[in-house]
């Protein structure tokens, strides 16, 4: 169905063919099309409000904040690291982008962030990982391209618990660096530098990433995640 709606074959603001015709079509039961249509519904890909007439509504980002969640929990992360992968694929692109798009309201607020940030005890981890996933998000937010914003919103609950586990011995020099990490992101977008806030973006992330603890699948060793890092 989503298939459907994807190619125009069921078009925006067209009700869908009725239940009889498509579970004859689909070749599946009374229940299982109810439970589907039920879904697309809360999603928001259909809308009843209507009448009975289920109709296919306009797709925009605020659909993906409802789909992605669910592909989450059907496609578990099995390892941090892959978070850091995907950080990888978003943060870095999107601190060149907001280098060059950001508004002098947008760097306003990432002064704010790097500031109350570098102010923090680091004893108060709960406050730091909201502090620095919203410095993260104001980044995003800069790009002016709300999909970033979004994709980084879908993983953030994945962002603070590998932040949980880079915390550890080393949380006193961790501390120290993220703070002048964001600094120095901070700068490279105030000066409009593109190329700078993708490399100091990247130094981060791959930085954060080598502190935290992975276990080998094949023999269950617990070893540390190695990431080439710029001094």
């Amino acid at each position: 169905m989503l298939r459907r709606i994807q190619t125009g074959e069921w078009p925006v603001g067209k009700p869908i063919p009725a239940e009889r015709t498509l579970i004859t079509e689909l070749n599946v039961s009374r229940i299982a099309l109810r439970e589907a249509l039920s879904m697309l519904r809360s999603l928001g890909v259909l809308d009843t409000s209507h009448g009975r007439k289920s109709i296919v509504r306009q797709v925009g980002t605020e659909l993906f904040d409802r789909i992605v969640p669910r592909i989450f929990s059907l496609e578990p992360v099995s390892g941090f690291h892959q978070v850091f992968e995907m950080r990888l694929a978003i943060e870095v692109p999107d601190a060149a982008l907001a280098a060059q798009r950001r508004t002098e309201g947008d760097l306003a607020k990432l002064d704010a962030l790097a500031a109350e940030y570098a102010l923090q005890d680091s004893v108060e981890v709960d406050h730091y990982q909201r502090t620095d996933l919203e410095f993260h998000l104001q980044i995003a937010r800069a790009t002016q391209n709300p999909l970033f914003t979004a994709m980084l919103n879908f993983i953030s609950r994945y962002v603070i618990a590998g932040q949980q586990q880079s915390w550890g011995s080393s949380r006193p020099v961790a501390w120290d660096r993220a703070k002048r990490a964001h600094f120095a992101i901070f700068e490279a977008i105030r000066d409009q530098d593109g190329s700078r806030a993708r490399v100091e973006m990247e130094a981060h992330l791959r930085y954060t990433a080598s502190l935290v603890p992975r276990i080998d699948s094949a023999s269950g060793e617990l070893w540390a995640y190695q990431i080439t890092c710029r001094p």
